[in-house]
Parts: structure tokens; sequence; C-alpha cells
């Protein structure tokens, strides 16, 4: 009896490795902690070499990746931590921006220090800079996206919804901007004439969307529904990716276009091609217990690297390094 028991144990353990090694593939080749208590928002340069993080209880701080170093301290008064619930880095990698309420504050990437201070429409609930740091996209409580210059200040453009727009993207050429809102719609707007040139609705709240470099290719995702990538020179559906039911928090498209780097509620990353959807690698941003829970946690960010390595940061604090 007590061999039958032990058999059958031994047969579910490695069942259930064989189900994990497959669903949830490969575990981080290096790891750092960022926060121990968690972060509320984060961005990862565009090159890897650099995250920024609002943590739970800490405020803001900028980290080498690399090293793994904290090399700034960032908050919006001194002498108190600051809730960031929105982060961003240029793709020029030169300027910073963080957000707490309705108000914004950009840095310097290289010195540490303060450049301006804003105060937006309403509250920041999305946010990402321009390629060269000049402007930014929010995503605010009122329903609206604020094409926002960060250096002299003020709305450029005003992009309406029918909701919240909590999910913001620049194109890094300069040409059009990507928003999606709990209205269930997302929208690309051309910016040298701040009008809307795509739309589509889907079947629940966006929760995550993303625009090529070029502003050719687009991706958006309803909350636990379907997951598109969209060809935005014939505004159809380039593919549907096959996963049922995934909560995508995070994506971003490769240099080229070529491939989408994506990050979801249950710690996984995964790796597409941008034209076909196919699956090319995945990962999951911790060791997975054998029983019981997931230990990892939300990805907040992902980024391809210089040397063909990958990246995301989890809600858990910890950024993880694949290959």
């Amino acid at each position: 009896m007590h061999i039958t028991r032990q058999i059958a144990l031994t047969t579910i353990t490695l069942f259930y490795l064989g189900l994990l090694g497959c669903e949830s593939g490969s575990p981080p080749s290096q790891s750092w902690k960022y926060a121990n208590q968690g972060i509320l928002s984060a961005d990862i340069a565009h090159d890897g070499q650099h995250a920024l993080v609002g943590s739970i209880h800490h405020g803001g701080s900028l980290w080498d990746t690399t090293k793994g170093e904290r090399l700034y301290n960032w908050n919006h008064k001194q002498g108190e931590y600051t809730t960031l619930r929105a982060a961003s880095i240029s793709a020029d990698g030169t300027t910073a921006a963080t957000a707490e309420r309705d108000t914004i504050v950009t840095w310097d990437t290289t010195t540490g220090k303060y450049k301006a201070f804003w105060k937006a429409p309403d509250v920041i609930l999305g946010l990402q800079l321009s390629a060269d740091g000049r402007y930014a996209l929010l995503g605010l409580r009122n329903n609206t996206a604020s094409y926002f210059d960060v250096v002299r200040g003020g709305t450029i453009y005003t992009f309406s919804h029918a909701a919240e727009i909590r999910s913001v993207g620049l194109s890094a050429d300069g040409k059009r901007a990507i928003t999606g809102s709990d209205d269930m719609t997302v929208k690309v707007w051309e910016l040298a004439a701040g009008k809307e040139i795509f739309s589509y609705e889907h079947q629940n709240q966006i929760k995550t969307v993303a625009i090529s470099a070029d502003g050719q290719l687009a991706f958006s995702t309803a909350q636990r529904e379907d997951a598109i990538i969209w060809d935005l020179k014939t505004n159809k559906q380039l593919t549907s990716l096959s996963y049922n039911y995934e909560n995508f928090t995070s994506a971003r498209f490769s240099e080229k276009g070529d491939q989408l780097l994506l990050g979801t509620f249950q710690g996984l990353i995964y790796l597409v091609d941008s034209k076909s959807g196919q699956e090319l690698k995945r990962w999951h941003s911790k060791p997975k217990k054998l029983l019981g829970g997931a230990a990892s946690k939300s990805v907040l960010s992902v980024a391809f690297g210089r040397k063909g390595e990958y990246w995301g940061l989890a809600s858990d604090g910890v950024m993880g390094l694949y290959k």
C-alpha cells in the first residue's frame, strides 16, 4: 500500500513538473530585488540598461540594470516618499518622468537632477515619454489623453474617449500615438494633425496597448479577452494571439517591429512573432512552487536588451534577465 501510494505521488509530481515546464517556461538567468514591499509603477529603458521604479514605501528610484545598483532616488517633495503611479524613460535614455496624481516631474538620467515640474489636466493613469523626452502622452482619469509638452508645459492635443484612459504609447518616430480606455476601445492618433486614424472596440476594458517604433504596427488587449496585433497600413488585424483568458500587463515591440515582448498578470513573459503571432520563447518571472500558488507577480515592464537578452520587472520588485 505504501509503495503504491509513493508511486502515485511520484507520478503526480512528475506530471506536475511536466506541465510546469511546458506552460510556464524558464526562470530568469539572473534576478535582482529593487523593492522589498513591491512596486506600483515601472519602466525599463529601451536598451534594458536602466529601470525606473515607483516602490510602495520608498518612492522613486533609477537603477543600473547591469549592476543591479540604485543610481538615484527621485521624489516630488523633499524629505517625503512619493507614491508614483506612472513612470517612463524616453527611448533615447536621456530623460525620465514620474507621475503622482496630477503632477508630472521630468529628470535627467545622466546627472539625476530635476528638470521640470508640471500640473496635468487631471489625475494621470498612464504615461509615456516621446523618444527624445520632449513630449509625454498622458492617459487621464477625465476620459482624455493629453499630448503634453514637458519642456515648455501645456497640452498640445487632447484625445477623447468615453471612459478613463489607462494605457498609452508613442511611436519612436514621433508620428503616432495609441490610447486604450475603459470604454473598451483602442484608438490610434496622427500627431501632426492631432486626429484619430484608427479605432477598434474590444469586448472588455483595455488593459495594455503598444505601438511599433515606425508606427506601422499596434498591439491592443482587453482584460482577459482578445489580444490583437494590428497592421496600421491597412487598419486591419494582422494576427490574434492564441492565449485564452490571459491578462497582459505590459507590451513592447522590438526596434524592427518583427517581435513583440509581453508580460502578464501571472508573471509570465512571452516573445512572439509580430506577423504570425507564433510564440518564440516563454519565461516566468520567478521559479514556481512545486505545489500551491505561484510565487511570481504581475510584470509591469519588459524590454529588449542590447545583446539579445530580455528584461522583465515584476510588481514584487524583482528585475529578471532572460535569455
